[in-house]
């Protein structure tokens, strides 16, 4: 997995942002995508780069380390295909409106991670976290 850029101030999506890139090469398990500390409020957007490929039929699904599909549920990796926006179990599209997008309070530094349930071969997905600080101690950095 390779991992590029993290937190700049970006005008009117939250106070800041994070990004991470993730490239899978045979990867299974839990990913942490971005370390939490405090209470934020935080919108996750993710778009496939590169067409998932798991020859294992992996489900994947993105949460917070206390409930690992709060964000997304369970998805068959496979229908993850390049330039799509992956919100829901059905991704599809390279345009989505704001409004399939959801806001989430995140309390007491419950990390952000994507869970694989078999192995992921091949493909890439971008995630952009716009979050805001509800807690003096609220941060969010990729992982």
């Amino acid at each position: 997995m390779t991992l590029i850029k993290q937190h700049k101030s970006i005008a009117g999506r939250g106070e800041y942002s994070a990004l991470k890139e993730l490239t899978f090469t045979n990867d299974t398990g839990t990913v942490n995508l971005f370390t939490v500390t405090g209470d934020v409020e935080v919108r996750l957007t993710a778009i496939c780069k590169t067409n998932i490929a798991s020859a294992a039929a992996a489900n994947i699904e993105l949460g917070v380390s206390s409930d690992t599909d709060a964000m997304i549920a369970s998805t068959l990796a496979t229908d993850i295909d390049a330039n799509e926006i992956w919100n829901d179990v059905s991704p599809t599209g390279s345009i989505e409106p704001l409004s399939n997008s959801r806001d989430y309070i995140i309390s007491n530094g419950d990390d952000i991670i994507l869970t694989l349930d078999a192995q992921v071969d091949s493909g890439a997905i971008t995630f952009y976290c716009f979050w805001t600080p509800l807690s003096d101690d609220g941060n969010v950095i990729n992982a």
